[in-house]
């Protein structure tokens, strides 16, 4: 027989605590568990025997990702039935990529219209909420940029001044937190 109530204890950015109970009647030991987990990101079926418990934290996932997990006993005699599978979505994460192809152009002598696009959607790990865009002269100091939240992907930079190099750098967030900046780019 198969176990019952398999359900989800705890959900992170990366794993996903499982807890379920023993077949009922099964009238032979149980040598180990085997854990199933479909990837609806990656298109793929994992299987992991785990040691006899009645519990068990599975890691090593993708953040914000539907999964599907089923669970069977395995005795002397093979494999029994499985549980029905649970969808479980990990959570969101900072991006893991800086936003694609900044670029900036000259829109007159004092401003510069930027523009990107978002991270890569497999890298993103959520929902990307917000962009900040940093600008800072090219002779000064990363730590002396100015910075402007928005929720496009361009954005004029206006009031700069005139036969002056500016270093522009973009990064992306979720609703966790920032992702990693951009490589700059001086214009």
């Amino acid at each position: 027989s198969q176990p019952s109530n398999l359900i989800t204890t705890d959900v992170g950015e990366t794993s996903v605590s499982l807890q379920w109970s023993k077949p009922s009647h099964s009238g032979e030991n149980i040598v180990s568990y085997e854990l199933y987990w479909n990837d609806t990101y990656a298109k793929e079926k994992h299987h992991r025997r785990i040691p006899i418990s009645e519990s068990y934290t599975l890691s090593g996932l993708y953040p914000n990702t539907l999964y599907y997990i089923w669970l069977a006993a395995r005795s002397q005699r093979g494999e029994g039935a499985t549980t029905p599978p649970i969808p479980v979505r990990t959570k969101q994460y900072v991006p893991g990529a800086p936003p694609q192809n900044v670029s900036g152009v000259a829109e007159g002598p004092t401003s510069i219209r930027v523009s990107w696009e978002p991270p890569p959607a497999e890298r993103s790990n959520g929902r990307i909420v917000y962009y900040k865009l940093h600008v800072v002269e090219a002779s000064r100091s990363d730590s002396e940029a100015a910075e402007v939240k928005l929720n496009a992907t361009s954005f004029v930079v206006d009031e700069l001044k005139r036969w002056t190099e500016y270093r522009i750098w973009v990064l992306a967030g979720t609703s966790v937190g920032d992702g990693p900046p951009s490589y700059p780019i001086t214009v």
